[in-house]
């Protein structure tokens, strides 16, 4: 009996994979735009890790991929990583040329994204990835578990100890005077970035 295109096997993990992209891609954009620091480095590195998921079939001790969402966000972390530790310099493109952002929020971008990583940068790299994945990728803590391999519970406890950390100002709220401060609404606007990044949180 002859198969209909829409039965062919080969055809649905494409399929789940354009699925998956547009229901995850502005979350996947917006995590790697607070990692990366700007929109054409997380429109490149998501596209990069969408043609790898069209390619790869086989996790790496040669079954077959089981949970793709957590594949892609996992891949999309250490693609993040690895352009960070060969990263000399950042250099900040004007995010307003991403579509999926508004332009008040390219606006303050990057004060916003200094601001951030600065009090990321005071926790763990394990309590601040589980706080990115929450915050940025919007992901449940059973998502995060599943796309770090930890249990649940540790990823909750991660994320809890981190913010709790953040809130209590272990970190030097201070410390992350940069130099975007210096032209206008300094203090007051970092204090109401940490403020909105905190209410993400809860």
């Amino acid at each position: 009996m002859k198969q209909t295109l829409n039965n062919h096997p080969e055809k649905k993990p494409h399929r789940e994979i354009a699925a998956l992209m547009e229901s995850e891609r502005p979350h996947l954009l917006r995590y790697a735009c607070y990692r990366l620091g700007n929109a054409d480095d997380a429109e490149d590195a998501v596209q990069d890790i969408f043609l790898q998921l069209h390619t790869k079939k086989q996790d790496a001790g040669g079954h077959p991929l089981a949970n793709l969402r957590s594949y892609l966000y996992r891949s999309l972390s250490n693609f993040c990583t690895d352009r960070l530790r060969r990263r000399q310099t950042r250099q900040f493109v004007p995010i307003e040329q991403a579509t999926h952002v508004s332009e008040e929020k390219a606006e303050n971008f990057e004060q916003e994204f200094q601001l951030i990583s600065t009090l990321l940068a005071g926790i763990s790299e394990e309590q601040a990835e589980v706080i990115r994945l929450r915050i940025h990728g919007n992901n449940s803590f059973s998502d995060i578990a599943a796309i770090l391999d930890i249990p649940v519970t540790t990823a909750k406890s991660r994320f809890q100890y981190g913010i709790e950390k953040i809130r209590k100002g272990d970190i030097s709220y201070e410390q992350s005077r940069c130099s975007t401060c210096s032209h206008g609404r300094s203090h007051e606007s970092k204090r109401q970035s940490k403020k909105r990044f905190l209410i993400h949180a809860v």
